[in-house]
């Protein structure tokens, strides 16, 4: 800013004869008392207020140039500043500018990138959804083919062994290296040669293929291949009805030879046949692993063992109310 400059003050100073003053008093007093005061005279009232007019007038202008010149000054340099200011924001805006569209263009790069990605994602998305619902209906029809399948092999084995019995409680050792013709005389012995119009015909006969038992533990099952399925047919008949069988002291049994699926499934019924037993109420066990039950000279056949545990329950209830 330019430098102020202090106010200056001019004074006039009026020099009056010292004489001249005092007889101006003297008869200005004497006048006065007569007629008043009056303009005439070396300095009089109307000359000071001209002379004070003046003075004013002068002081006047002299503070209008110089605030005047002030206001100008104090323009010029607010000018200056707001000018300075105004490049200096502009300066400031631009490079703000330049930052923020850099980033921004790194922010439109970032989004086209990642629209472009989410558009990738969508389509293998939609074709991986695809490949999933084809997958699904293949995974259904070899699912049901499958089930087929595994019923079908569950059928062939069972009917590759409808001519086979399995022997339980068999002393280990009892056939001395001879299965096959121990069989055959074993059947006719516990079951009766009456029984058979001639030698029961084996095709092979062995234990199970478990580790050999130590002393004192259960033995292996035997596992024979009748010649003839009536044989097979005869043998199950016989041992339904003689009830216990025993060989050299141990009771024994005689069963059809089915395969591990079959055998789980007649496996379920063993605790509603011991209810059913309890009962006096017939049964029979029907391949693959259904249940026959008759009474009163109806026959009912039940696969779910859980249907069969229900009709014993109501068979109770029934039998309670009429009592």
């Amino acid at each position: 800013m330019s430098q102020r400059k202090g106010r200056q003050y001019t004074q006039t100073t009026l020099e009056v004869d010292s004489q001249a003053t005092t007889a101006e008093k003297n008869d200005g007093a004497k006048a006065s008392g007569a007629t008043g005061l009056t303009e005439d005279g070396p300095i009089s009232l109307g000359t000071l207020r001209t002379e004070l007019r003046a003075e004013f007038n002068s002081y006047r202008d002299t503070m209008r140039s110089f605030l005047k010149a002030e206001m100008e000054g104090l323009t010029k340099e607010i000018r200056d500043e707001i000018s300075s200011l105004r490049e200096t924001t502009k300066a400031d805006i631009k490079t703000v500018h330049n930052e923020l569209m850099g980033k921004v263009e790194s922010l439109f790069s970032m989004q086209k990138e990642a629209a472009v990605t989410q558009s990738d994602m969508e389509q293998s998305l939609s074709d991986t959804s695809d490949r999933l619902t084809a997958l699904e209906n293949s995974y259904q029809t070899l699912a049901a083919d499958q089930k087929k399948l595994k019923e079908k092999c569950i059928d062939l084995e069972n009917r590759s062994r409808r001519q086979n019995i399995r022997i339980l409680n068999v002393p280990e050792g009892a056939e001395n290296n001879m299965p096959t013709i121990f069989i055959a005389k074993f059947l006719s012995k516990v079951l009766g040669e009456e029984n058979f119009d001639g030698p029961i015909l084996v095709d092979r006969a062995h234990r199970s293929l478990a580790p050999k038992p130590r002393s004192g533990e259960r033995p292996r099952p035997m596992i024979a291949r009748l010649h003839y399925y009536s044989d097979k047919e005869k043998i199950m008949s016989l041992s339904r009805t003689k009830g216990k069988l025993f060989f050299e002291g141990a009771q024994v049994h005689i069963f059809p030879d089915m395969s591990p699926e079959v055998g789980r499934q007649r496996a379920a019924f063993n605790q509603v046949k011991t209810k059913l037993r309890d009962a006096g109420v017939k049964y029979r066990m029907l391949f693959p692993a259904k249940l026959e039950i008759t009474v009163d000279d109806s026959r009912m056949t039940f696969i779910d063992p859980c249907a069969v545990e229900r009709f014993i329950n109501r068979n109770k209830s029934s039998s309670s109310e009429e009592h």
